[in-house]
């Protein structure tokens, strides 16, 4: 017990040694040279009070006050130390670890789509008006649905009464950025940080009304959940495509939905730089590498972070057969999203001859390349379509997901 107490006087008496180091270092050429000279000295007393283990004694603690005193007049801003000055410091140091984790060990990724689903998800949306009939959730269940799932709700009211109208892509665009058009625009969220989002337009007779949603989610599957598109007709409206979609009531909530937020996974950045990575891994890698990308965004190189599956490697010959994929001859192992697929189990749709696998037709991995699919093979933008992945684009492997708090949670497959 008592060896405990002396050895916490030693370690204050060594952090008021370092304070006083540091206050002669930096400030002996700005304050009084008198007080400059008194606390050098004072410096080389308290180091021989330590030196000769006379930490605790009376005569340590008269000099420790009085220097404590110089201190606290030639300090400035370093001593002492404000709670602001604390706080910074703590951010600080903070920073610099998170810095340090996140370039060489762990670094956060959230997934924006859902070329992977179902082994992880990416928006979602949960529609509260439409044919399925399910009742918006209660103030704390927003809450608790907000925490606990990342749902933010979005809705729109009808600004008059009259025929509820939206802008549409014509059937060029369409196959190709989707069915509903919508304006890409930059944004700061939380007034901050900048980012971008999608802007769709709808109608009410001569009244609009817009709404906003994250650059990465398309509105056609919460309009499809919404309203009866099949029997809606299409017009012109002032040199535009419009939907046709019903009649509404001023004031009435004709859309409204949740957005819930992709998974949120740490990505092992530390493994793939002493092994190669495994056929089966979901690998996440940068696109700014990726030279059929780059073409696909008219020469500008599109830096993101893209999470695939990794199904080929250098030398590796792939094709589709049936909802198979194969690997040299045999159907691929390695990851149990393969075998699901394959027999689409479940929400695994099956592996589907798209892309440069169009018609059956065989790819051959190049050296130091990688071959990256998703999971969801029927909408998912991948090696079939851009081209394979460069070895220098790797950025390491999914290892767990820590958010939202749903049955997907922990380690990933």
């Amino acid at each position: 017990m008592f060896g405990f107490f002396k050895s916490k006087k030693q370690k204050r008496a060594k952090d008021l040694l370092g304070t006083a180091y540091k206050v002669y270092n930096y400030r002996c050429d700005i304050i009084d040279q008198a007080d400059a000279k008194k606390l050098s000295s004072m410096i080389e007393h308290l180091e021989e009070l330590i030196g000769d283990g006379k930490v605790g004694t009376k005569e340590y603690e008269a000099h420790a006050d009085e220097l404590e005193k110089l201190l606290r007049k030639c300090g400035g801003t370093i001593y002492p130390l404000s709670t602001w000055a604390d706080y910074t410091d703590m951010i600080v140091v903070a920073g610099i670890l998170a810095i340090g984790i996140r370039s060489f060990f762990l670094q956060p990724f959230k997934i924006p789509t859902n070329s992977m689903y179902p082994s992880f998800y990416g928006m979602t949306s949960q529609v509260y008006n439409g044919a399925e009939d399910i009742n918006p959730p209660s103030a704390p269940e927003r809450i608790w649905r907000y925490i606990a799932k990342d749902a933010s709700n979005y809705s729109l009211t009808a600004p008059d009464s009259g025929e509820l109208e939206v802008e549409i892509n014509s059937p060029t665009q369409a196959r190709r950025i989707g069915l509903f058009a919508f304006d890409m625009r930059p944004v700061k969220k939380f007034f901050v940080w900048p980012t971008q989002e999608r802007f769709y337009k709808f109608f009410v007779g001569n009244k609009s009304v817009e709404l906003a949603l994250p650059a990465d989610f398309p509105i056609d599957e919460v309009m499809s959940k919404a309203f009866n598109l099949q029997n809606a007709k299409v017009a012109e409206r002032n040199g535009k495509w419009v939907m046709k979609l019903g009649e509404v009531k001023r004031g009435e909530k004709f859309l409204n939905f949740d957005i819930l937020g992709g998974d949120m996974l740490f990505v092992d950045r530390f493994t793939y730089n002493f092994k190669k990575p495994n056929i089966g891994d979901s690998i996440v890698f940068r696109t700014k590498y990726c030279e059929g990308m780059t073409q696909m965004n008219g020469g500008v190189p599109d830096d993101k972070y893209y999470i695939k599956r990794l199904v080929g490697q250098g030398g590796d010959t792939l094709k589709v057969e049936g909802n198979t994929l194969m690997r040299n001859g045999k159907a691929i192992e390695g990851s149990v999203a393969f075998q699901a697929n394959a027999q689409q189990h479940g929400l695994y749709c099956g592996y589907k001859q798209d892309g440069d696998m169009r018609d059956g037709n065989s790819v051959k991995v190049e050296k130091d390349h990688y071959y990256a699919m998703g999971d969801n093979s029927a909408n998912s933008l991948d090696s079939r379509y851009w081209g394979q992945v460069p070895k220098k684009a790797l950025v390491g492997k999914s290892l767990i997901i820590f958010y939202p708090f749903t049955s997907r949670w922990g380690a990933t497959k």
